[in-house]
Parts: C-alpha cells; structure tokens; sequence
C-alpha cells in the first residue's frame, strides 16, 4: 500500500498524511492519532529514504534511526525452551551489535488476543526483523501477517511455511560423533533423547542414530533408544545401560552428570560418552559438537541480509531450511 491509497482510507490528502506519520504540528492530534491508527490497521510503513529526505529539505534533518529486530519467545522467560536458547541468543546479540541494530524482545501470551497484542507492539516499536526462538507455536501465530517483516526462525519445526528456517544439521553433528566414537573402537553404543524432543527432531536424530549403526558391521544394532524425562531418578537408566552392557553413550543434548552418576556411571572410566548437540560452548567438559556459535552467527547474518535489501517474507515462495553443521569438540567424557 501506498501513501495514496492510505490517504484514500483516511479521508485526507497524501500532504495531511505525510505530516500525520511525520509528528508534524500542522495537523491537529486528532488527525495525527485517525492516520496513525488506519496505518497500524492496513500494515502500512513509511518509506524511510523519502521520509529522510523531507526531513532534510525542511531543516529537520536527523540521523535514520536503524531499523529494530525483534526476538519473539513462544514461551516464558522461565521456560525450559526459553532457556535453552540464550547461548544462541548472545551470541546473536554480540554478532549483530556492528550493524547497529536495536534489539527487543518479546514474549507471546496465551490469552486469546495474544497475537494482536504483539503484532500492535510491534508496529507500534517499528520493528522491521523477526528472530523466532525454540517453542511450540503450532497455530498461535496463524494469520499473522508474515509480509510486513523480515523474518529468520530459529525453531526447526514449521511456524509458517514461508518462514526461513535456521536449524542444527543433526545428521552432521550425529555422523561427527560417530566418527569420533568408532576411533575409539567401541561397538555397543546407545542413544539418549529427551522426551520433549520436537517429533521432527526425534526423527531426525534417531533415523541417523540407525543409519550410523547400520554402516558397521561391528557395532551393534538392536539397543533401543532411551527418552530422558526431567526429573525422573537414575534406576530406569541404570537397567537400560546395564541390560545393553554398553561401552558407549550418545546423547541428543547435555544431561547433568550427576544423574549419570546416580546411576552408578562415571566417564570415560565406564563408558564413553559424546554430545551431539552443546549449547553451551563446552563450559561441562563435555565432548561432542559444539553449535552456540554456529547457530547465533548465522542467526545474525541471515537477518542482518534481509534487513540491508529489505527482503520481506514473501508469503507465494517457500522458505528454506538452512543448516549448520558445528564443530567437534573433545572434552573429558570421552578417552
């Protein structure tokens, strides 16, 4: 939509229009407040170059303010997803800094007109990018009108099919681990996910579990996966480690050690035992593959791109799935 056109809407000029967008006094509060109101309502922005420029022919010329990005959570503050991303987060936060972007974040309620709150603040903040983090959206955000922003999700399920998408390669980091597993010659290696895990996820992670297993006739494939619940005692992971007499352990994410050790396991004089997925950076000792870096570096590229050539989602294309790979890192669970 056009200025033109918004002023059809309004039931005024394109001059009165301007000035209304603008804070310019020659219109009345009441005019200003009317056109402001219809341009939240029709999504509409102003073109920051021309508006650039009319302030600079009118002597009130100021710096362009950069543009702002907005990091939507599905979930509170104190959530387990929540938390689970602010690694990523930070890292997105000290790689974005350069470009000059500001930075706020926002949390989608569960009240009814949760979505409309948000989408009014941010306009309202004149948010132009959308970072989502990890969550279950499902369809709390449908009909949300995706096109006014510019938009990178970070969740590797759907929240809209236009929407890029930025996720672990978890059958990279899987084949990393097994690579480094097999130099260690084990053969009885068993896999741990949480029982949280997103279904795509899960599939993801135990269909290239199998497929490693099967490429070696050494190793042993008929141990079943185990699915972590937080908060459970270590007796069920004692019988399972037990039963299988494993000499390895793979695990989807970072567990606490000491639920391990609960179970009587201690690393590497037990079992070795590598991560496919930290987060942290490694801060455990933990080896596996570490993706803090990976995922909130190109987090910030991808949206800092978008916003440079004003790239909107395009609600006609699909979007893409980009993966990223993250590096091995060898820690003190593994010999």
């Amino acid at each position: 939509m056009n200025m033109k056109e918004l002023a059809a809407l309004c039931g005024v000029s394109v001059a009165t229009v301007s000035y209304a967008l603008r804070d310019d006094k020659r219109v009345s509060d009441a005019v200003r407040e009317k056109v402001k109101k219809k341009a939240r309502e029709v999504g509409y922005r102003t073109d920051s170059q021309n508006s650039a420029l009319v302030r600079y022919r009118t002597g009130n010329y100021e710096e362009p303010k950069a543009p702002a990005i907005g990091i939507i959570y599905a979930h509170p503050e104190t959530s387990r997803r929540t938390i689970l991303i602010q690694p990523h987060i930070k890292v997105f936060q000290n790689t974005i800094k350069p470009y000059g972007y500001c930075i706020k974040e926002y949390y989608l309620g569960t009240e009814p007109d949760a979505r409309d709150n948000l989408l009014a603040q941010l306009r309202e903040d004149e948010i132009s990018g959308i970072v989502l983090a990890w969550g279950e959206w499902k369809d709390r955000l449908e009909g949300f009108p995706w096109n006014e922003f510019s938009v990178v999700s970070a969740e590797r399920n759907e929240v809209h099919s236009s929407l890029d998408r930025i996720s672990v390669n978890h059958f990279s980091a899987t084949d990393v681990a097994f690579h480094q597993l097999e130099k260690r010659n084990v053969s009885r290696i068993g896999l741990i996910c949480h029982a949280d895990l997103p279904a795509r996820v899960r599939k993801n992670i135990v269909g290239s579990y199998r497929m490693n297993i099967h490429r070696n006739d050494q190793w042993i494939d008929d141990i079943p996966p185990y699915f972590y619940q937080l908060g459970e005692t270590p007796d069920r992971l004692s019988e399972w480690f037990r039963t299988h007499n494993l000499d390895a352990i793979l695990s989807h994410r970072v567990i606490d050690l000491e639920f391990f050790a609960g179970a009587g396991i201690y690393f590497p004089e037990d079992v070795q035992y590598a991560v496919i997925e930290i987060d942290d950076g490694g801060s455990g000792g933990e080896s596996g593959v570490i993706v803090k870096d990976d995922i909130g570096r190109v987090l910030a590229e991808t949206i800092a791109a978008k916003l440079h050539y004003d790239e909107r989602v395009d609600l006609s294309l699909e979007g893409n799935l980009i993966l990223v790979d993250g590096h091995w890192h060898t820690g003190n669970t593994t010999r």
